[in-house]
């Protein structure tokens, strides 16, 4: 019965561990890929740090910015990083979880 516990524990820890989409909680808001840049600085603030990483070009004559933002939040008494990648219509696009910051 024990292993079977354990069977089961591994493999639902497995199913959440290897889901692409992620989500990011800012003290009580939860900020998910689809979101607006808008709604994440409502939800979030300001981030720690913003690179643009590209353009986009979805018609002729017509460029939009691509942006990566790095979020460092502190949830119980540790420190995680998140880069929130945007598109050029400025939606959510990759929420990556870079581990604990020391």
């Amino acid at each position: 019965m024990k292993k079977f516990v354990l069977i089961i524990v591994a493999v639902l820890f497995l199913a959440v561990t290897t889901d692409s989409t992620l989500a990011m909680h800012c003290g009580k808001n939860i900020v998910t890929e689809g979101d607006h840049k808008y709604e994440v600085l409502a939800a979030c603030g300001q981030p720690t740090s913003r690179e643009t990483i590209g353009i986009d070009h979805k018609w002729v004559g017509e460029w939009r910015i691509v942006e990566e933002w790095l979020y460092i939040i502190e949830r119980y008494g540790h420190k995680q990083m998140y880069l929130l990648k945007f598109d050029g219509d400025g939606l959510v696009r990759e929420i990556k979880w870079l581990g604990e910051q020391n």
